[in-house]
């Protein structure tokens, strides 16, 4: 058994208009449990307690309304709506049991559908691969915690992978019959290639639509970068770079809006410092005017 702990403090700034910069904190302890049994069956589980504020810090999602969906300045003028949100104090645990047959884990309503994993949680997990091919699945036992929100339909999920050489196919699909299928292809050390096609990719006038995404990426030494294109209804694209130089990285995105605010153009910026011993600073901030600095600490 062993334990292990987390913490970030700092300021963050959601961008609205009026708003200012406000504190977060939250901290975590995590104990991890394993054994075996004398036929080599092995099992183990994991229990986290926290508290604290439940800070994203994905730059993109730092300006939020109450719902906390994305928006623009001009159509949010509350100050400091949306940025925290309360930790429950403990969580249901992880159990896990694994042996030739494959893994089983059990985390009740805290399993993503392998499918969307913003939709219903799911409570058991099967994972299991022999050579070049891998399968999960997914599955619902007890009811949604939320009827009014959850999905009643997600029940499963299935994630089927399978690698040749340079190139991986991955097909994920649920009991709602959507799908989503990814080609990619390491073209050398550095250069890497992938196509997405996801029946469910984008939802245009209400009504669920394809979407195709094609993606290359580059790596190579200090440097990284992507870019990608979305067919959908705004043909949409997308360019990051990266930057690590010993303890320091460095990130930037620029890509096209989704389309729900004015005509442009968004970016974002990230930035953190490895000071070693289990700290690290990092901030971030965004077209909109949000920002977050603070530190991690990791025990």
């Amino acid at each position: 058994m062993s334990l292990s702990g987390a913490a970030n403090v700092g300021l963050i700034n959601n961008g609205t208009t009026g708003a200012k910069a406000e504190m977060y904190q939250n901290m975590s302890i995590t104990a991890t449990m394993a054994g075996e049994t004398d036929g080599g069956l092995a099992f183990g589980a994991t229990l986290t307690v926290r508290n604290g504020d439940d800070i994203d810090f994905d730059t993109g999602d730092l300006q939020t309304n109450d719902s906390g969906a994305s928006t623009s300045p001009a159509a949010d003028t509350t100050a400091n709506d949306g940025v925290f949100n309360s930790l429950s104090d403990t969580s249901f645990g992880s159990i896990y049991v694994s042996g030739d047959f494959g893994k089983l884990t059990f985390d009740r309503a805290g399993i993503d559908n392998l499918m969307d994993d913003g939709s219903e949680s799911h409570d058991l997990q099967y994972d299991y691969s022999v050579g070049a091919l891998s399968v999960s699945a997914t599955a619902a036992i007890n009811a949604p915690t939320n009827a009014a929100t959850d999905k009643l339909g997600d029940d499963w999920s299935l994630k089927v992978s399978y690698t040749a050489d340079a190139a991986t196919v991955t097909v994920k699909t649920d009991d709602e019959g959507e799908s989503d299928t990814t080609l990619a292809y390491a073209l050398n050390d550095t250069i890497g290639l992938s196509v997405n096609y996801d029946t469910d990719g984008q939802t245009v006038n209400s009504v669920a639509k394809a979407e195709t995404i094609v993606k290359a990426t580059y790596s190579a030494g200090a440097m990284s970068g992507h870019v990608a294109w979305a067919d959908d209804k705004d043909d949409a694209w997308e360019f990051g770079v990266g930057y690590t130089a010993g303890a320091l990285t460095l990130g930037a995105t620029v890509a096209e809006n989704d389309g729900t605010t004015a005509a442009g153009t968004e970016y974002d910026v990230t930035a953190s410092y490895d000071l070693g011993g289990g700290m690290t600073i990092k901030g971030a901030a965004n077209d909109h005017g949000a920002y977050y600095i603070g530190t991690a600490l990791a025990f």
